[in-house]
């Protein structure tokens, strides 16, 4: 009689840690009467990663990798393969919120923080690249941190780095906030900082969620009515950005891709 092929099966679940969501689920599987795990994967992906950096694997490797430091006891290509359908990228995935990460099955609130840890470090290591830069001439050189602080928010966002006069920043700040799709620009708010530090130029920056990089009739109105008022004060508005999640459009200098 024919041999009966070889057939892979779940031998053993089980939890651990103080962590009940299915995070914690562990399965070991049984091959041929062999029980194995997937330790060689991983360390397959460690090491082309060690070897050839993030272009040696595809975006959901990458993710998938990431994911075994949060959850290291089950296969985390599933899951990682789920995040990309449900999110479309992995910024989308980094921006999206701990409750929106947790609708996709098998992700549970530790990974959920976990993923959340890496967007604020990634949030500070930028914002410590503009901190220390010696001068900031061109908007280009604020986009990336801007992107990444604000591509999160669910409601339109002011924010303002103040600069002194060697374009040197002295402090940034989110100075307002508003609905999905409207905000609020108050001078008093955004000058206030300005002169507490001693900036002498700012650049402000507003986000629209789910929307275009592109400045309304509203936008261009304060913008004019902010540069008079900071004038009177010796502040120079520098630039006044309008940032979504992939474009950024500068009132001063023309769009940013």
């Amino acid at each position: 009689m024919p041999k009966k092929p070889k057939q892979s099966r779940a031998i053993e679940t089980f939890t651990y840690g103080d962590d009940e969501s299915t995070d914690t689920v562990l399965t070991v599987m049984e091959r041929g009467g062999k029980a194995v795990d997937v330790s060689g994967h991983r360390q397959r992906l460690r090491e082309r990663f060690a070897d050839g950096g993030r272009k040696a694997l595809a975006d959901y490797e990458l993710l998938e990798l990431l994911l075994t430091y949060a959850i290291p006891r089950i296969d985390t290509k599933p899951l990682a393969k789920r995040l990309l359908a449900a999110h479309g990228s992995l910024h989308a995935i980094l921006h999206a919120s701990a409750e929106e990460l947790q609708e996709t099955d098998g992700l549970g609130p530790n990974s959920a923080a976990f993923l959340k840890i890496v967007q604020g470090f990634l949030t500070r290591s930028l914002e410590c690249e503009m901190e220390h830069r010696e001068s900031i001439r061109r908007p280009e050189e604020v986009v990336d941190f801007l992107r990444m602080h604000l591509a999160g928010k669910s409601r339109e966002t002011v924010m303002a780095i103040y600069l002194d006069d060697a374009k040197r920043v002295l402090r940034h700040a989110e100075v307002g906030s508003g609905t999905v799709d409207k905000t609020a620009f108050y001078p008093r708010e955004i000058l206030a900082p300005a002169l507490e530090c001693g900036a002498t130029g700012i650049i402000l920056v507003h986000n629209h969620p789910g929307g275009e990089a592109i400045p309304s009739d509203a936008d261009h109105a304060m913008t004019r009515k902010l540069e008079a008022l900071a004038k009177e004060l010796d502040i120079r508005l520098l630039d006044h950005l309008i940032t979504t999640p992939g474009k950024t459009f500068s009132l001063k200098t023309g769009r940013l891709i």
